[in-house]
């Protein structure tokens, strides 16, 4: 379609802002996707690992031993079951596992981190793909004539959703590895209190590999798109019309790419039992 006519009819506004929303927006998923929780906030980063995990380890280390102690008393009350040496060597292990982990929890955290960030990059390497036409014809012209302000509306949304929950992730981090002591002393309390340690692990887990299952989403949901015909028209009168699906499929992907991404957890926890 001409250049004139689109701007008489004032449908190429739509796209553009549409588009220019969405793009920022994955823009900046793009950034958050490649920095790690100390680049991506120093300060927030500082004051975790420098204030909060050395509080919490201090209260972590004596709940540890209260922890242990109730362990054996459980134990040791069970009149069902015999005080034995296997059961004092694995509370020790315990003890030594749950001491370990707060000394050299903060090094541990970043290196599942670390991995995980290594993991998103190499599956995002050659950056987000496009969803977009550069050309608008007939039927994407009426198209956004019925559907500009709620494409325009839709890109806002679902592009803010998404780097809503990549942001969420990060503080979830950050709030998982300043309450890791206290979690983690539980793991001496023998079955039952334990569940709250195991809890913690399972939740860290799912959070910190949540940014690999998002990098997944974000590459086979572009391939996906790029593959149902979003491509530009060849000039024949038929394809002048293609525009009207290409605008529809751009909003049901945004949608689905969005609920997607805001169930990457949930599918984390549903595969690998992390519930």
């Amino acid at each position: 379609m001409p250049g004139w006519l689109q701007d008489f009819l004032g449908i190429a506004k739509s796209f553009m802002q549409g588009s220019a929303c969405w793009d920022f927006c994955m823009e900046i998923v793009y950034i958050l996707m490649g920095s790690s929780p100390e680049s991506l906030a120093p300060d927030a980063w500082n004051y975790v690992t420098g204030t909060l995990y050395p509080w919490c380890s201090s209260i972590g280390a004596v709940m540890l031993n209260i922890f242990c102690l109730v362990g054996f008393i459980k134990q040791a009350s069970n009149l069902k079951e015999n005080v034995t040496t296997e059961m004092w060597i694995e509370l020790f292990i315990k003890v030594i596992v749950g001491n370990y982990l707060m000394v050299h929890g903060i090094g541990l955290m970043s290196d599942f981190i670390r991995a995980a960030g290594l993991m998103s990059t190499e599956v995002m390497n050659t950056g987000l793909p496009g969803m977009y036409n550069s050309e608008v014809d007939a039927g994407a012209a009426f198209a956004y004539l019925i559907f500009g302000l709620i494409y325009i509306l839709i890109s806002m949304f679902c592009g803010v959703m998404i780097v809503i929950e990549v942001l969420g992730r990060y503080l979830n981090l950050y709030i998982l590895m300043a309450t890791a002591p206290l979690a983690l002393s539980t793991i001496a309390g023998g079955r039952g209190i334990e569940n709250t340690a195991i809890a913690w692990i399972k939740s860290f887990l799912t959070t910190v590999f949540q940014i690999f299952i998002i990098a997944v989403i974000l590459k086979i949901g572009g391939m996906m798109i790029q593959s149902n015909g979003f491509s530009d028209a060849t000039g024949t009168p038929l394809d002048w019309f293609d525009g009207f699906k290409s605008v529809l499929l751009s909003m049901l992907y945004m949608i689905f790419m969005t609920t997607a991404i805001k169930g990457s957890d949930n599918f984390l926890k549903r595969t690998f039992d992390l519930r």
